[in-house]
């Protein structure tokens, strides 16, 4: 009979730690890192994720050291013609892209940057950048608005993260950095002292 073997985790899912406990600048930098490693990993395979956002990145025995990437479930390979209906919307409200929220049928590995940028905005403030009552209102906000600057909001945050962390967040996909590669790059070029 077919079967899923599956890996068994315990600890906790990012969200959870968000509302937990504060996480410093330096864990949220190493953080980021890893997802975008396991992102560098689906994109060069051509499947973009779809789905980044705090639930669904876990923390291996609640240790931000050891992160897994989960729920690849509304993941797209990008070879593949078809699997996704022009116009349809397909992940989470709050940590989509723009191209994402207007139902755009091609998504490439900058949607994924978009939402990492949301990750990590939300690992470094403990808010997510785009909110609102209900979900028409989040989505105004993730078309129509700009995030606030992080170091608006937690103030030692270093400026080449600062920037960096609104670019990943930039409306128009070009803005982004290209791939998770160079968020790798990025992340890891800033200094220990930050």
């Amino acid at each position: 009979e077919p079967y899923l073997a599956m890996e068994w985790l315990e600890g906790e899912d990012l969200s959870d730690r968000i509302k937990r406990q504060r996480i410093s600048v330096r864990e949220s930098i190493d953080l980021a890192r890893s997802v975008a490693e396991a992102l560098e990993q689906a994109h060069l395979r051509g499947v973009v994720h779809r789905d980044v956002k705090p639930s669904n990145i876990f923390l291996v025995d609640k240790d931000i050291a050891q992160v897994k990437l989960l729920d690849f479930g509304v993941a797209r390979i990008a070879s593949l013609t078809g699997s996704t209906r022009a116009g349809a919307m397909i992940g989470t409200p709050g940590y989509m892209s723009p191209e994402q929220a207007r139902g755009a049928k091609d998504l490439d590995a900058r949607a994924d940057i978009f939402s990492l940028g949301c990750v990590l905005f939300e690992c470094l403030t403990a808010r997510p950048p785009f909110f609102g009552e209900h979900v028409m209102a989040v989505l105004a906000k993730i078309l129509l608005e700009d995030a606030p600057r992080v170091k608006e909001l937690r103030s030692e945050v270093p400026a080449g993260l600062d920037t960096l962390v609104a670019s990943m967040l930039s409306k128009d996909p070009k803005g982004r950095p290209s791939d998770a590669a160079a968020v790798v790059r990025a992340l890891s070029s800033l200094g220990a002292g930050d």
